[in-house]
């Protein structure tokens, strides 16, 4: 009888356990379905981990979005993170990496980057910024732009390279009490919201526009 009963519960839990697991893995999927139309020729898909992916055109560059779970970092909440690249060939030599509130878990931050750099002044104080050589250069070409993008405390990471650009940006943090009983990531968020999506890659399309011209124009940003 005692055995039938566990048998019965056991039973029972796997299929809690089963169904939690489809409504996760639907959710991780469905992360992006409502950011489609923001986008020509957009391409929906999973990474290993089961999260959307989406990659898809605009204003004639390829664009390629990704999310981020973060849940390693002791004391903090965790975080999921909108990654954002803008592939377009730009006329600099060097890699430019502007971390903020660095923790030693941006794994999907560059950790090969030779030269580090002092912020500039005015920017947050708990900004890491490195590079490859000439990354000095081109950090004081993009300086201005790259501080209006760092004024919403949303923003991680900002990243410049030859072949593009990369912001990454807060979409979410964990519920305080799933990862405080469980220590597990649960997310209150249906979808990437389309609007911050839209206005992170308008930043990353201002940078690459920036980057294009003339260096001149770049610091007339400054003013404007």
């Amino acid at each position: 009888m005692l055995g039938a009963l566990a048998a019965l519960v056991a039973l029972a839990a796997a299929a809690f356990c089963w169904r939690q697991g489809r409504r996760a893995a639907a959710w991780r999927a469905g992360l992006l379905s409502g950011c489609t139309a923001l986008f020509g020729a957009p391409r929906l898909g999973r990474d290993r981990a089961g999260f959307a992916t989406l990659d898809a055109v605009r204003d004639g560059m390829p664009v390629a979005v990704r999310l981020i779970p973060e849940a390693l970092v002791h004391r903090r909440l965790p975080q999921l993170w909108l990654s954002v690249s803008l592939r377009c060939p730009l006329p600099v030599s060097a890699t430019l990496d502007v971390l903020r509130r660095p923790a030693g878990v941006e794994f999907y931050a560059p950790a090969d980057l030779p030269l580090r750099l002092d912020p500039p002044p005015g920017w947050p104080a708990d900004t890491l910024v490195r590079g490859t050589g000439g990354a000095d250069v081109l950090l004081r070409q993009a300086e201005p732009i790259i501080a209006k993008i760092l004024a919403d405390p949303r923003v991680k990471e900002v990243l410049v390279t030859p072949r593009g650009v990369r912001l990454v940006v807060q979409a979410a943090e964990g519920a305080r009490g799933a990862y405080l009983l469980l220590r597990g990531s649960r997310f209150d968020l249906d979808g990437i919201p389309p609007a911050l999506l839209d206005e992170t890659f308008a930043g990353l399309h201002r940078l690459a526009r920036a980057l294009s011209q003339n260096p001149e124009k770049i610091v007339h940003a400054r003013a404007a």
